[in-house]
């Protein structure tokens, strides 16, 4: 076991020291974070000024107007128009007010209001204040007197719609039934947003890099040992076994690292930065996909980890990876296109997608496809897994067989057939 951890430790100094891995891995989602919150900062305060600015110029803008209320109407004006709403008895007070310029205009409201609706409006020659807007003050006074102070009933009157839904039907031909557009998480059924519709498809993009790159990592790790002949010396201190092991489990920390980091990156950008990405109202990237996400690339990382394991440890040579690395991540990519295209063509709810969804070779990328688009039933998730570990740990015992020290020193070409008769024992 302390020679595992020794392994262990050694292969994540080396890892953690390469600037390139630790760009992309954690400063790529990083500043994509960074520069998202100080957008969403700067917007926050710019829609704040120019709101203040607007209500600021709306204020300076509101000119002092009269009113002689003759039917009795107005009781109580409130604080925001009691500086530019002001009360006369009579008409001839308004006009002498109206003269001296103590107000631009007036309102009489005649003692038969309440039956014709009608209400005079006196100004100067000059102009009338009325093609500014200026007559919603006095509307909304009569509304808030006329409902006898209710405000909260007023506001309700005065703005009945408080929050528009706009959805997007339309029929699919099927007989007869209508679908409706659901942009609230990601999914090809949000229509209207290009971003929300192909979320599926580049969560699948981004695990199968992160698949990669990390099953690459020991990959080259072991192929380049191999091939510089470090790998003999190694042999004479440590097991075959623990060398895996130690490389794996290193390898499967900083790969489980970068996907966390990249999966919290996706999570906060898309919920904080929605207006910026012009997500619509109510969306929200649901936090399972990035718990479940995470428990498949553990399970993922095991079982391709093992098979990059085995194929490094056949290549006598870096030159010849090109075939061992097509062989070994041949069903991954598989996995990977039917996962890119299937919510493009809308074959995300098909039974050959449901199949590779639980198959533990297509399954890292093809249920977080499926999990991304639309909600997966909690036992699919629960075999799926299930399913997934078994093979790893499967794998991992026939990897760990075949990774002697026959293997590694032996200097024969990689061939798919050799190899394949070592996944099976017949070496």
């Amino acid at each position: 076991m302390r020679k595992t951890l020794l392994v262990m430790r050694q292969e994540l100094i080396a890892t953690f020291s390469r600037p390139s891995y630790l760009f992309f891995a954690y400063g790529i989602p990083i500043i994509a974070v960074l520069v998202l919150s100080v957008v969403n900062i700067i917007q926050s305060k710019s829609t704040e000024n120019t709101a203040a600015a607007v209500s600021s110029e709306t204020e300076f803008q509101l000119e002092t107007e009269g009113f002689v209320d003759d039917a009795g109407l107005i009781q109580t004006i409130s604080d925001d128009f009691q500086d530019h709403l002001l009360r006369y008895e009579t008409e001839d007070l308004a006009k002498q007010a109206l003269q001296s310029g103590e107000i631009s205009a007036f309102y009489i409201i005649p003692e038969d209001y309440l039956a014709s609706g009608q209400v005079d409006y006196v100004y100067p020659d000059d102009r009338s204040y009325l093609s500014d807007g200026q007559q919603w003050v006095i509307k909304s006074v009569l509304n808030f007197n006329l409902l006898d102070g209710d405000s909260e009933l007023a506001d309700q009157i005065w703005n009945p719609i408080q929050h528009l839904e706009v959805r997007n039907l339309a029929d699919e031909f099927n007989g007869g039934v209508i679908s409706r557009e659901d942009c609230s998480r990601p999914g090809a059924d949000c229509e209207s947003n290009e971003l929300i519709r192909l979320m599926p498809s580049i969560l699948v993009v981004i695990f199968f890099i992160a698949f990669m790159s990390s099953s690459n990592m020991l990959f080259a790790s072991i192929g380049t040992e191999k091939e510089n002949r470090t790998i003999e010396l190694l042999m004479l201190s440590i097991s075959p076994r623990q060398l895996l092991a130690g490389k794996t489990l290193a390898l499967g920390i900083a790969g489980l690292s970068q996907t966390l980091v990249w999966l919290s990156a996706i999570y906060f950008s898309l919920n904080m930065g929605g207006s910026i990405l012009k997500l619509p109202v109510g969306f929200v990237f649901p936090v399972e996909i990035v718990a479940w996400g995470l428990v498949f690339f553990i399970g993922g990382f095991a079982l391709y980890a093992s098979l990059m394991a085995g194929a490094g440890a056949l290549v006598p040579k870096m030159k010849e990876s090109g075939i061992a690395n097509h062989i070994a991540m041949a069903p991954l990519f598989f996995g990977y296109i039917y996962g890119l295209f299937a919510p493009l063509v809308g074959a995300t709810t098909s039974p050959l997608t449901a199949f590779l969804s639980f198959l533990p070779l297509t399954s890292p990328v093809v249920m977080v496809m499926r999990l991304t688009d639309s909600l997966v039933p909690l036992w699919h998730l629960l075999l799926s897994v299930v399913l997934l570990f078994i093979a790893a740990y499967l794998t991992f015992q026939v990897i760990a067989a075949m990774f002697n020290a026959q293997n590694l020193l032996s200097g024969q070409p990689f061939s798919a057939r050799r190899y394949l008769r070592a996944l099976t024992g017949r070496l």
